[in-house]
């Protein structure tokens, strides 16, 4: 089985378990500071050792997490720690903060730009697009060189394109139909 077929299926598992239980937020403000601490080198070289038996592995995971965080969680890494797959834990992570943050009528985005635009400028933008798609959308800013000027958006599989090149290939194609 592929590496991301494995993360989606534990994502949408630990998704639907938090949201049956009513506690993703809780659990999606966990599973994050659990992922920083086992995404930690010596940690990762510790799971990854193979002189390290898994039961081994079980008992510093059991003892590191024990009484300090929800159940949800707790089973969740002694799940990924006993099918030896831990080291997955970011990418998971992230797919369940992603599918957490769509739910909750959230959406993440990029916003393309020739140059680093402006707080403000970003801020209306992401208003606009926001009242647009009706969810709340956080852009990340990319440069892109390739642009003259002007911003692409892209939320999803929705794109919004106000570059330059965008505007010149509308006019050549405008010009075009009228035969000038």
């Amino acid at each position: 089985m592929s590496a991301d077929i494995i993360v989606e299926k534990y994502a949408n598992a630990m998704f639907e378990t938090s949201f049956a239980a009513s506690t993703l937020s809780k659990v999606a403000a966990e599973l994050d500071v659990v992922t920083k601490a086992f995404s930690d080198q010596n940690v990762v070289d510790f799971f990854k050792n193979p002189f390290n038996s898994k039961e081994n592995k079980m008992m510093v995971a059991k003892a590191t997490l024990e009484g300090k965080v929800s159940a949800e969680i707790f089973n969740f890494i002694i799940t990924l720690v006993q099918n030896e797959r831990i080291q997955l834990i970011a990418k998971i992570s992230e797919a369940f903060q992603e599918k957490s943050s769509q739910s909750g009528g959230e959406a993440e985005g990029v916003l393309f730009a020739a140059q680093e635009p402006t707080a403000e400028f970003k801020a209306k933008l992401e208003a606009k697009v926001s009242e647009v798609l009706k969810k709340k959308v956080h852009l990340k800013v990319q440069t892109d060189k390739s642009l003259i000027a002007g911003f692409k958006v892209q939320v999803g599989g929705w794109i919004l394109d106000d570059s330059a090149q965008n505007h010149l290939k509308k006019l050549t194609e405008d010009i075009s139909k009228r035969g000038l």
